[in-house]
């Protein structure tokens, strides 16, 4: 199976750019990474570009991709995350989102986890669908039903109860159970900054007109309304398309409702 990859970052509005990208792959394990340095905190890019850099030359080391090693990751973020504190004790409280996945090729399965707000997109046929649920208080609001707005655009969207330095974990970190692959599956990790600037409808549409992951990304940051208002933030993404293009971009449309014009 066919494994492009593209990845994009940018500054936005901001002073510096606080996220991170990465992957490594071979014939038939990858590993894809972003993490986003937390607002309020100083040291938000030295913690996300450290965090990304040693989950990536750990994972080399595991033999498999699977749940476990999902959990063993994080577990390296995190110890990643208190070594960084101790090499710059100028920014006590640096810490980070991130978001990981891993692809077995050869098993056709795919495996991920996170803590914060970034966030990792499934598109089948076309269509998004989110893997993972925001560690944010709105978000957690909304689950128990106290909440019935959007998201995007809320000014206490981005309050974290969990990130990579939290002395304590949620419940939802690591998937419970893997995701089948099959060729035409895309997946987009991607930062608070980039999800809310642009709608899954939009992430959608622009998918069916792009013939790489490259083209799809550079559509998608040509697509953010205002990227250097002072209030975008630092927005990044990781595409990875499984396929050929005609398998990536042939959406399969709902069918009509009894009654429906023709």
């Amino acid at each position: 199976m066919r494994l492009s990859v593209a990845k994009r970052s940018e500054r936005g509005g901001r002073e510096r750019n606080e996220d991170a990208v990465g992957f490594c792959a071979n014939e038939t394990l990858g590993c894809f990474v972003l993490a986003d340095g937390t607002g309020g905190h100083k040291g938000g890019d030295v913690a996300s570009d450290f965090v990304v850099r040693q989950v990536l030359t750990h994972f080399p080391t595991t033999p498999e991709g699977d749940t476990e090693t999902i959990a063993t990751l994080i577990d390296v973020a995190r110890d990643a995350l208190l070594e960084t504190r101790e090499h710059h004790p100028q920014y006590p409280e640096m810490n980070t989102t991130i978001v990981m996945l891993i692809l077995d090729l050869e098993q056709e399965r795919a495996y991920w986890g996170h803590l914060g707000d970034s966030r990792i997109y499934l598109f089948r046929s076309g269509r998004a669908r989110v893997l993972t649920t925001d560690h944010s208080v709105l978000q957690s609001l909304m689950d128990a039903g106290f909440f019935t707005g959007s998201l995007r655009g809320n000014i206490k969207r981005n309050m974290l109860y969990a990130a990579v330095g939290s002395e304590e974990m949620p419940e939802q970190v690591v998937c419970e159970e893997p995701a089948v692959v099959c060729s035409g599956d895309v997946f987009l990790l991607c930062s608070d900054g980039f999800w809310e600037a642009l709608s899954e409808d939009t992430m959608e549409e622009l998918l069916q007109q792009a013939r790489t992951p490259d083209e799809w990304l550079e559509s998608l940051v040509n697509a953010v309304p205002e990227p250097n208002a002072p209030s975008q933030d630092n927005f990044s993404a990781l595409a990875i398309w499984l396929g050929e293009h005609e398998e990536v971009t042939t959406r399969i449309e709902a069918p009509r409702k009894p009654g429906a014009d023709t």
